[in-house]
């Protein structure tokens, strides 16, 4: 009878080849799972400005200039922060109009592209109701 000291290379390289494998798609699963969860917190902090800008426009009649009114005004403690420090782009049309746009990083979490604004980097938006 044969006695084995240990594994032939062939074991060894499908042992390893398999553990390679299983760690890429563990990888590419939770990076997914990442951009799609701060693209999540993205919309929620757009929303929460819309909100608080509807606040004050029921206040004054009129949507502010900037972003900053908000927390000046007592309607946020602060303004939120985009997960990964990207830029929340506030721009008003006019007394009764504006658009919030953000970059995300999942394509499945886009609206559109919106660069004319926010120098060809907005794919989501959310305008006043």
């Amino acid at each position: 009878m044969k006695s084995s000291q240990g594994f032939s290379l062939v074991e060894l390289i499908i042992a390893t080849t398999i553990m390679v494998v299983l760690s890429v798609v563990a990888m590419v699963s939770y990076s997914g799972t990442n951009r799609r969860a701060r693209d999540s917190r993205r919309v929620a902090d757009l929303q929460k400005l819309s909100m608080s800008l509807e606040m004050i426009r029921q206040v004054g009649n009129t949507y502010p200039t900037s972003l900053g009114s908000l927390v000046s005004g007592g309607y946020m403690e602060s303004l939120p922060v985009d997960p990964k420090n990207y830029t929340y782009y506030y721009i008003r049309n006019s007394n009764y109009e504006y658009y919030l746009e953000a970059q995300m990083e999942d394509l499945g979490s886009t609206s559109g592209s919106f660069g004319n604004n926010c120098g060809g980097i907005c794919n989501y938006r959310i305008t006043n109701p």
